[in-house]
């Protein structure tokens, strides 16, 4: 899955902390990633991230396989400070704000629309 994910992308992410994250590393010990595709001035984003935050950190408590599962924050905000504000929030890695148009260009081409993840309560 490594190269796979560094062809999607890029060779480098980054966490909440501003620390960089090897995507080439991660990818060696992933069987799923999920790609969370949002902007922090969108109402229902902002609320879905609450509830994927929720999910991500019960399964990341509880579950056997949790070393296999990391999300990535896909960001379509136009202000840096907006992006990293809303990064805050997230215990998982995005994309640089500098990328995060540069990236995922085939996902884009093939969909053609935006798709998230949905939770069942």
């Amino acid at each position: 899955m490594s190269e796979f994910l560094v062809s999607l992308l890029g060779e480098r992410l980054v966490n909440s902390e501003k620390a960089e994250v090897d995507v080439q590393s991660l990818g060696a010990r992933l069987s799923l990633v999920g790609l969370f595709f949002g902007c922090s001035m969108n109402a229902p984003c902002k609320q879905f991230n609450g509830s994927l935050c929720e999910f991500y950190s019960r399964f990341k408590k509880a579950s056997e396989h949790k070393d296999k599962l990391e999300i990535v924050f896909v960001s379509s905000d136009q202000d840096q400070k907006h992006w990293q504000d809303f990064l805050q929030e997230m215990p998982w890695p995005a994309l640089p704000f500098k990328d995060r148009h540069k990236k995922l260009d085939c996902c884009w081409t093939l969909c053609g629309f935006q798709a998230g993840l949905s939770t069942v309560e």
